[in-house]
């Protein structure tokens, strides 16, 4: 197997690994006999509009990185599910698990989400198993399949966690693809980045939209995808500007979209919903699904005024019994925001058709349409920080800095991605000002605050772009299919 330019460098890396003999420790043979191994790789994505507005049915635009995660399965013979996760690009410890797929059944049948959650946290040590044990338990239960004999699994990562790029999405829907794969399944695009957002739901525990989900399947290279979540239906893909470009700085300040700050938001932002139901029906108005069919007009006219900036999550439930979010749960003792976390997906999802529509004004190559785009970013991330507090001094140290350096140096926009409270920033800008300007603004950020930023760069296929490799192993070694 020669090193081939046009793959993904985690794909690279593994075969490196394969490569190895098995007198070194260090290689994939004390895991991998010489069977077939199905491989699969998924990008992390870089969430450039929309963020946190996708479980409110927003439009969002999304891109995909050049980092991912691989996962390779080979058959076992036993009902053991195999499970080691390795880094990438750093010498680190692998990590390894094992789980009974006698875990997963009863004779009654698959047991509950709540079983399986459970059994993924009695360890502490394990709990990362939930992002590929539990994505691999809800295809089993949603799809009705049983499995008689386990495999062993290898997840590479070349992303890291907690940093608002989608690491979790990326862990699951490589999972699901290998094993659809393995199993000759045809599950629609659709249904696998439901499955996914299902397992961090329900397994994980993270409050998370489709997004993420939907934008590591569907994505492709050099592409960003506009996806409408009411649930996640992809609406067309977005072409970047000639010239332009988008990167992530990592501000390595950790962020968790299962943390408090993230749930609270949300709950504000039901909440809300249910407040602007309850007086839709007071007007005989039909209810609405998601915040974001409301119009910024509309809302201005007939909702702003009247929501309340906070309630006690007791005073909540007394007057309107629910806030009809089957996935995260208000505590009555709380004290939750309300007007922000519900004004920020009606006008997120303004800005995100309007962002879209200046990229495509701007592939005329109309200089004020990338800077109108940019201000887009702008104004998201400033909706992060004011309406919904989910944004960190140095993620606004980073953002302002593109801002102040601005369009007359070759930067547009910038803007914290995901769940927000640290990670990752999205930055915009000419592809030639991004490889000046970052740099700077790298060295400036770790003078301040001590912390030395990741970049995350390029772009690379999504799941179903990519699709899956099987390997041999011949007289002269493992083969990869040319």
């Amino acid at each position: 197997m020669a090193n081939d330019r046009q793959l993904p460098p985690e794909i690279i890396r593994f075969e490196s690994f394969l490569r190895k003999p098995n007198s070194d420790p260090t290689g994939l043979a004390s895991l991998f006999n010489t069977g077939e191994i199905l491989v699969t790789r998924v990008p992390a994505r870089l969430d450039v509009m929309g963020g946190i507005a996708d479980y409110s049915g927003a439009n969002v635009c999304e891109g995909v990185l050049g980092r991912g995660i691989v996962i390779a399965l080979q058959p076992r013979t036993d009902r053991t599910l195999r499970i080691r996760t390795m880094q990438a690009h750093h010498k680190s410890l692998p990590v390894e698990t094992r789980i009974p797929l006698d875990y997963f059944e009863t004779s009654e049948g698959f047991v509950s989400y709540e079983h399986v959650q459970a059994l993924c946290r009695s360890n502490p040590l394990a709990a990362w198993t939930a992002y590929v044990g539990g994505s691999i338990f809800t295809l089993l239960k949603e799809e009705s399949v049983h499995l008689p004999f386990g495999f062993n699994l290898l997840l590479l990562s070349g992303v890291p966690m907690n940093v608002g790029i989608g690491s979790s999405a990326s862990a699951e829907i490589a999972t699901l693809y290998c094993l659809q794969s393995y199993l000759h399944l045809d599950i629609s695009e659709t249904r696998l980045a439901r499955l996914g957002q299902l397992a961090e739901n329900l397994i994980v525990g993270a409050p998370c939209g489709i997004m993420d989900q939907i934008t590591v399947t569907s994505g492709r290279q050099g592409k960003l995808t506009h996806i409408l979540c009411r649930p996640g239906n992809i609406v067309g893909e977005v072409e970047i500007p000639p010239g332009t470009g988008f990167v992530g700085i990592n501000s390595m300040v950790k962020h968790s979209v299962g943390g408090s700050a993230y749930g609270d938001v949300r709950i504000g932002a039901f909440m809300g919903k249910r407040i602007i139901n309850h007086l839709r029906a007071a007007s005989h108005q039909c209810p609405i699904q998601h915040l974001t069919e409301l119009t910024v007009d509309s809302f201005e006219k007939n909702y702003r005024d009247v929501l309340p900036e906070s309630i006690i999550g007791s005073d909540f439930l007394a007057q309107y019994q629910s806030h009809d979010d089957p996935i995260t749960r208000i505590q009555p003792d709380a004290l939750y925001r309300i007007l922000g976390p519900t004004a920020h997906p009606v006008y997120e999802n303004q800005r995100v058709l309007t962002f879209i529509d200046h990229l495509t004004a701007a592939r005329a190559k109309d200089e004020q349409a990338l800077t109108a785009a940019g201000e887009c970013m702008f104004a998201s991330h400033d909706s992060y920080k004011n309406n919904c507090l989910l944004s960190a001094p140095e993620v606004d140290f980073l953002v302002d800095a593109v801002r102040t350096r601005g369009p007359r140096n070759g930067l547009y926009g910038a803007k914290i991605t995901g769940g927000g409270s640290g990670g990752t920033v999205a930055v915009f800008g000419q592809k030639d000002a991004l490889a000046r300007e970052i740099p700077a603004i790298t060295r400036e950020y770790q003078r301040l605050t001590g912390l030395e930023p990741d970049l995350f760069e390029g772009t690379s296929p999504g799941a179903t772009e990519f699709g899956a490799f099987r390997y041999s192993f011949g007289p002269t070694g493992w083969v990869r299919p040319a």
